[in-house]
């Protein structure tokens, strides 16, 4: 449902996925048309540009020419660039075995994703005021949630995009949220580094539920934020393999 909060919003950022990941997404529509038919791709839609985030037809044309060029993709038979008539193109082996990697989340983006439950009067200035503005300063990755995804398409879809892109994945037990618990298992089996956070006063009080339990869990007291993003952001310097003689 379009809203027209949720309008405001879109329009306040109108940002669109960086060329790379825009390269990343023609590598992933090729790869997913071609799967369907086992064909190459005779000819790109019109929209071809909209579907992968691009700003234009022309830039579009010129990412995938790039593509070629890293032998990614191979195209026999090019169009103008202004009109991305691309015919004949597909995935090159090591463009699939980069498609494959894609799609099991094995080529992560500079971000963190959050699960958690929202609307919180405690919980959310938290995690937006506090956590967030940490992990951006600590590591430099921004921390996203789904809130923050203006994207057209089902939700559940857009979800599972955000976790398999991300770099690294945190969800808050605070509410025995089964979403959250849902979307940690998800990225638990992608193979994702996984933190768990927990409000300090139900954590001592009852724990979480016994598959987390004994897993890594950063407790936290938003009246004592300090304490809590320091050790956030060391047990996500040790998940990544970041260590500030390297940087």
């Amino acid at each position: 449902m379009i809203t027209t909060d949720w309008l405001r919003g879109f329009l306040a950022n109108p940002s669109l996925p960086s060329p790379a990941m825009q390269a990343i997404n023609i590598i992933r529509y090729i790869g997913d048309e071609t799967s369907k038919s086992g064909e190459q791709l005779s000819k790109m839609p019109v929209d071809f540009h909209s579907i992968i985030g691009a700003p234009n037809r022309r830039f579009a044309a010129r990412l995938a020419e790039q593509l070629c060029e890293r032998k990614l993709l191979s195209l026999t038979n090019p169009g103008p660039r202004d009109c991305v008539d691309l015919r004949n193109i597909e995935l090159t082996l090591d463009g699939w075995e980069r498609y494959e990697a894609e799609k099991t989340g094995k080529v992560s983006g500079k971000y963190g994703f959050i699960a958690m439950k929202f609307g919180d009067p405690i919980l959310d200035p938290f995690v937006e005021d506090t956590v967030k503005p940490a992990v951006r300063d600590g590591i430099g990755y921004d921390l996203l949630d789904m809130r923050n995804v203006a994207r057209a398409g089902i939700i559940d879809n857009i979800m599972r995009t955000q976790i398999r892109d991300a770099a690294f994945v945190i969800v808050d037990l605070t509410h025995d949220n089964s979403g959250a618990y849902w979307e940690a298992g998800y990225a638990e089996g992608l193979g994702k580094p996984v933190l768990y956070i927990c409000e300090k006063g139900k954590f001592d009080e009852a724990k979480t539920h016994f598959d987390t339990n004994h897993c890594t869990t950063v407790v936290w007291g938003h009246q004592d934020g300090d304490s809590f993003c320091q050790e956030l952001i060391a047990t996500l310097r040790r998940s990544l393999d970041l260590f500030s003689e390297r940087h």
